[in-house]
């Protein structure tokens, strides 16, 4: 994932960024990178100086910030609500591919199901790590498995790659394994996400 950003170099082959590019990336240590002592609105406002509060009160009312909590200085924030604003701040951005490692991570499950959602209409690439099993079914449509130094697609669900993984000695479960989920852009008016398990 962070070779993709490219906070972390190649280890062979290139990596190309098209110019209309707008990265939204969503890592596990993004809730730490927010503000103490700072408001939902004051986050906005580092990236947007020029928005009107009001602009940014809509905005996020959308992601249950509404009325006065968006004026409330997160120190007291759970996890959860951490992880909702850092969202919220990437979907500000607008952008056409997403890297997101563990999302759901301190999200309560209406805001999982929020989420799965909203990455079930998003129109860009999604590229997904998660041990979440039910959010990757709800994004996912069509599974790439990537093994032993091989990608294919994987012609199966969730509940096959898990039978494929134990047929191999694995357990997702006991060894951790994630599932990442990469999903290109609508063509020809049809949706297709791709999803690849590693």
């Amino acid at each position: 994932m962070k070779t993709l950003v490219g906070e972390l170099p190649l280890l062979t082959g290139e990596r190309n960024v098209h110019p209309d590019l707008v990265l939204g990336y969503f890592a596990q240590h993004t809730v730490e990178s927010l503000h103490e002592g700072q408001t939902p609105i004051d986050h906005l406002r580092d990236i947007a100086p020029g928005v009107s509060t009001q602009d940014f009160r809509d905005f996020l009312g959308r992601w249950n910030f509404a009325g006065e909590r968006a004026f409330e200085v997160i120190d007291s924030f759970s996890g959860g609500e951490r992880a909702r604003l850092a969202l919220a701040l990437i979907a500000w951005r607008k952008p056409n591919v997403l890297l997101l490692d563990e999302p759901t991570n301190h999200l309560d499950l209406d805001m999982r199901e929020a989420l799965a959602e909203a990455l079930s209409d998003f129109p860009g690439a999604i590229v997904l790590v998660s041990h979440d099993r039910h959010l990757t079914g709800l994004v996912c449509e069509t599974f790439w498995r990537i093994a032993d130094g091989h990608v294919g697609e994987f012609k199966g669900d969730l509940d096959e790659y898990a039978a494929w993984l134990r047929s191999r000695g694995s357990n997702p479960v006991e060894h951790g394994e994630r599932k990442s989920a990469a999903a290109p852009r609508e063509t020809n008016n049809a949706k297709q996400r791709k999803c690849a398990a590693a």
